[in-house]
């Protein structure tokens, strides 16, 4: 894996380069199909990166941050939930369903994802 934000996968002799965007946005579509979701929840941080990556030609979602660990890529989601959903079994779904869909769309296997939940909204 290399540092640029750019997951190299070997296949023989063939590389095949995955860009953070490209994760980003499967794991941003995956997000809403799942009810009970609000929204992303920017964060501080979040809008302070942004505004440095955009610098250097990245691509950076307030909400979700993806890092390149050593064996394994980290997912870290912030969202905001509905009232009266099931926290737990939604993280643990959103988790499964995001792990799933890289697997099936990008061929990713070690893959942790950490769902932090920012706040609840009532409607």
């Amino acid at each position: 894996m290399d540092q640029d934000n750019t997951l190299n996968y070997g296949l023989h002799t063939d590389i095949i380069d995955i860009e953070d965007s490209v994760i980003i946005d499967v794991a941003t579509k995956t997000l809403t199909t799942i009810p009970g979701i609000h929204s992303l929840s920017p964060r501080l941080y979040d809008e302070i990166v942004d505004g440095i990556t955009h610098a250097f030609g990245q691509k950076n979602l307030p909400g979700i941050n993806v890092k390149h660990r050593k064996g394994f890529l980290e997912i870290n989601i912030y969202i905001r939930v509905l009232y009266g959903i099931n926290i737990i079994d939604l993280a643990k779904q959103l988790q499964s369903e995001i792990k799933q869909t890289l697997k099936n769309v990008l061929d990713l296997d070690h893959v942790k994802v950490d769902v932090h939940i920012e706040g609840i909204v009532k409607e």
